[in-house]
């Protein structure tokens, strides 16, 4: 499972390796981008995800970055503690592969920005106040709560599964990061070359 997820990412257009935040980049094949560190309760992650799957098997997707830190904005740390900008970039950035994207980005310390989530989505996510004391945790919990209330704002009733306690996608989870981290860091070089390559001469 791993190497066709692994065979997905490097068939993947090359405006996707021109970006530099991994969110963008786990966003083309997941619904959901989930903070490196501190990683979120499994289970509560894992619900979270079940939610989401509902909605596209409904044919309501709703994509969700969880930013805990500056590092998983990658080159854009300037964006940290301002959610309204990043979410207008990560929109941007996956608009090749998905037309108006719903999004919701939740950012630790700054609270929930969407974009494309209906005449109510503004108004449901400034209700809504992540738990800065659980960390990632909080993250998934406002998510969580986000998406049921845009869900049910837009027809569709559900609720997060269960929490289980156990993680059975774990290992999916950290080959799409390493996945993520490999295309940033390409993207990053690829400029790096641009730059530094000497025109020819006239």
């Amino acid at each position: 499972m791993t190497a066709l997820v692994l065979l997905a990412a490097l068939a993947a257009p090359v405006p996707a390796l021109a970006d530099g935040d991994p969110a963008s980049d786990v966003l083309l094949l997941r619904d959901a981008y989930l903070p490196y560190a501190p990683p979120p309760a499994k289970d509560k992650a894992k619900a979270l995800e079940g939610l989401l799957a509902q909605l596209r098997k409904q044919r309501y997707p709703i994509k969700v970055a969880l930013i805990e830190t500056p590092g998983d904005l990658g080159a854009y740390p300037q964006l940290f503690g301002k959610p309204a900008p990043y979410a207008k970039l990560l929109e941007s950035e996956i608009v090749f592969r998905v037309h108006k994207p719903r999004l919701v980005v939740v950012m630790q310390g700054a609270g929930i920005a969407g974009r494309n989530l209906g005449a109510k989505g503004d108004a449901i996510l400034a209700a809504i106040k992540p738990d800065a004391a659980a960390k990632s945790t909080g993250l998934v919990d406002a998510a969580t709560k986000a998406v049921e209330q845009l869900a049910a704002a837009g027809g569709h009733h559900v609720t997060a599964p269960s929490a289980t306690g156990k993680d059975g996608g774990g290992s999916s989870h950290t080959a799409l990061y390493i996945i993520a981290a490999i295309v940033v860091l390409a993207g990053i070089g690829l400029v790096v070359v641009s730059v530094r390559k000497p025109r020819a001469a006239a």
